[in-house]
Formats: C-alpha cells, sequence, structure tokens
C-alpha cells in the first residue's frame, strides 16, 4: 500500500511521456519560418515591426572615480516615454509614435525622420528634422535592438545604452 502513490506517478509519468513522442519527420525538417529567421538580413530584422524601449542606461566616470558608473535609467522615466513605439521602415523611414499615453495632448503622435544602417550593420544613423544621431548597433537580432550613444568626450563623455524589444 506504501508503493502504491510511487506506482500511480510512475505510471502517470510514463503515459505523458508516450502522449508527447514527436514523430522523427517532424524533428528532422525544420519549418520554412524557422529557415526564414535565420535568413533575415540586419535590415529586415530592424524593420521586423515595431521596437519598445525595455531600458535606458548612462555610462560616465564621476570626477575623482577611477571606474565607469552604469546606472538604470528607465524605471526614472515617466510612463509617457515608456510606452513610445519606435519604427525603422524597409524604404528608409523612421517613425517614433508616442504611445497610449501622451504628456502633452497637444504634440503629435508621430515625428517621422529617415535612417540609415551602415553596410556592416554596426551604425545607425536617425535624421528627425535638423537633429542627426549615430548610434552603435551593439545588438541586433529578432527580438532585441541595443543601440550605443556616446555624448562628450574623454573624462566627460556620458552614454546612452538603450535596450528595444518587440
Amino acid at each position: 500500500m506504501k508503493k502504491l502513490p510511487v506506482y500511480l506517478s510512475l505510471a502517470l509519468a510514463l503515459t505523458g511521456l508516450a502522449s508527447c513522442e514527436k514523430e522523427l519527420e517532424e524533428v528532422a525538417q525544420p519549418t520554412a519560418k524557422a529557415e526564414a529567421q535565420v535568413q533575415q538580413t540586419p535590415q529586415q530584422l530592424l524593420a521586423a515591426g515595431q521596437w519598445q524601449m525595455t531600458d535606458l542606461a548612462t555610462v560616465s566616470t564621476p570626477a575623482g572615480a577611477e571606474a565607469a558608473v552604469t546606472v538604470s535609467m528607465f524605471a526614472h522615466m515617466k510612463s509617457t516615454l515608456r510606452d513610445n513605439l519606435t519604427q525603422f521602415t524597409t524604404d528608409g523611414r523612421y517613425v517614433l509614435d508616442e504611445g497610449a499615453t501622451k504628456a502633452n495632448p497637444q504634440v503629435e503622435q508621430q515625428k517621422s525622420g529617415s535612417y540609415t544602417l551602415s553596410e556592416d550593420a554596426k551604425t545607425l544613423t536617425v535624421k528627425v528634422g535638423d537633429s542627426e544621431r549615430k548610434f552603435a548597433v551593439e545588438e541586433l537580432s529578432a527580438n532585441t535592438l541595443r543601440l550605443k550613444l556616446t555624448e562628450g568626450e574623454g573624462a566627460n563623455a556620458t552614454t546612452y545604452v538603450s535596450t528595444f524589444a518587440h
């Protein structure tokens, strides 16, 4: 009687394993969708959909400090900024959407500009109006975009690392 729960657990586990068995053909041949994702160019990955910021960190060296300090600013950002969406289109257009909430209802819902991604996909240049920024692309995958922008030089330099996800 004491071994009954052990036998029942073993029978349930074996039944579960038997019902989850895949046929060899399914495992041996990857789906066309999986192959298409692997073969996407950096431009296609960038333009695959809207990006939403998931982190914004600053890296700087305070006066008198020996090492750089990294601080995540994302939690301190207003919710009206955290819900913004960024989109890159295949024809070189850049669109910043204010998202569901706006700090000022008078502000346009979207700001448009243009962008270029370098041949080696290491530099992303974004132009909106008279402003132009060059970002170093730290990571670009199907789910993650990480950009780095450095302002200033030497000891006075501050680096901003923005992380986005779909």
